[in-house]
């Protein structure tokens, strides 16, 4: 896309990663894995974060710069919420939990 001239954003809530790919403009977020766009049900989080998004995607002076954006998760995560919050989520939305293996 960035070569027939349409900017991207990439939004990502792994700055290590985030770092060794070095998308041409990156937005990061200290949010769970998965959760860039914010928490669910919050329509005017997800809005901010968007427009702050676009905002870099906009202003972005160097490619592969990295901008902290200044959302705030509220409460402390880690690994065994996450996979709690992803049960919780499977379960309201009455869907599976898919089997991840890497290829062999």
């Amino acid at each position: 896309m960035e070569e027939a001239g349409i900017p991207t954003i990439y939004l990502g809530s792994c700055r290590d990663m985030m770092a060794q790919v070095k998308p041409p403009r990156s937005a990061f977020l200290n949010f769970p894995l998965g959760r860039q766009c914010g928490k669910p049900n919050e329509p005017d989080l997800q809005t901010s974060i968007l427009k702050a998004a676009l905002d870099v995607l906009v202003e972005a002076a160097e490619a592969g710069d990295i901008v902290d954006l200044p959302h705030e998760w509220g409460v402390p995560f880690d690994w065994k919420s996450y996979w709690h919050d992803l049960d919780e989520m499977i379960k309201e939305e009455g869907i599976e939990a898919q089997e991840w293996k890497p290829k062999s």
